[in-house]
Formats: C-alpha cells, structure tokens, sequence
C-alpha cells in the first residue's frame, strides 16, 4: 500500500469512514450482491441506476469519486448532476469508489480539474469528509442531518 493511500485512510476513518481495499474485479462483482438505491459510475456507465428520493429518501448510493484527497480524507464529486447530488446528500449510507491512482497529496493538486469544473458556473463540485456531522449552540452532535450517516470508500487497488 503506498504512503497516499495510508494517509488517505488514516485521515478518512479519524471522521469514522470505512474504508475498504479491494481489486477492481471483486469490486464489480460485488455489484450485483448489493442492493444499491442509486448507482452512479462515471467509468463504467453499463453499472449505472437512478431513483428518484421519495419519502423514505435513499437507503443507499454508490458512486464514484473524480479524486480522494490524502491530506483530509476527503473525496472529490462532480456533481452538476442533479440526481447524484441529491444521492450524496439523501443517502443514509454513501459507499464512494476511487481508483488508487486518483488519490492525491494535498488540494492544490487538482487546482486544474476544479479550474476546468468551476468555468461553468452551473457546475458543483462537492468535497464530502465522512458521514455528515452537525451540532447545535449546546454542542449536541447529530449526524445525518446534512448528508449520510454513514459512508464507505472503495479503494479500487488495480484500476
């Protein structure tokens, strides 16, 4: 495992993200065995499947990440798409894939994609820290209530 990916992991599970190291074709079978609500891939669209957030909201969502940032544990999500924001900000669980080779040192190192991602200015681009995490003027902590309250990063190791 290389020195980003420890320091990715460490910096994700200080704010309780899981995180799971797996091979892309274990990962791709594993698909089918899970019983996501929403599935966004940007690489391999064939896996894709959108719903739409009904009263109940989303039990679950995969998507991928355009980047993993080592520094903070956080993971980076074009996100103009209006069904996968509210997929990453409706989900009780997020489950976020990233190839290893996504992940990089520090912020500055996707300057350019968020350059080229901001031009528009109908584009978002979310930076998600783990399970989302609020509290109120007597610091009572919820989580859950701005985003998933939970979330679990694949680190694909061969893609």
């Amino acid at each position: 495992m290389s020195g980003l990916t420890e320091t990715f992991i460490k910096y994700s599970e200080s704010v309780s993200s899981k995180n799971i190291l797996i091979s892309s074709d274990d990962f791709f079978s594993s698909i089918s065995s899970n019983n996501y609500n929403y599935i966004s891939l940007k690489t391999e669209k064939q896996y894709n499947q959108e719903v739409s957030a009904g009263k109940e909201g989303i039990s679950t969502a995969l998507v991928e990440a355009d980047f993993a940032i080592a520094e903070t544990g956080s993971v980076v999500i074009e996100s103009t798409d209006e069904a996968l924001r509210k997929a990453t900000c409706l989900a009780e669980r997020l489950y976020v894939a990233v190839p290893v080779s996504r992940i990089v040192p520090s912020l500055e190192d996707i300057a350019n994609f968020l350059e080229e991602k901001t031009s528009n200015p109908a584009s978002f681009t979310a930076f998600i820290t783990g399970a989302s995490r609020t509290a109120d003027i007597e610091r009572v902590l919820t989580i859950g209530v701005h985003g998933p309250c939970e979330m679990t990063v694949y680190i694909i190791t061969d893609r």
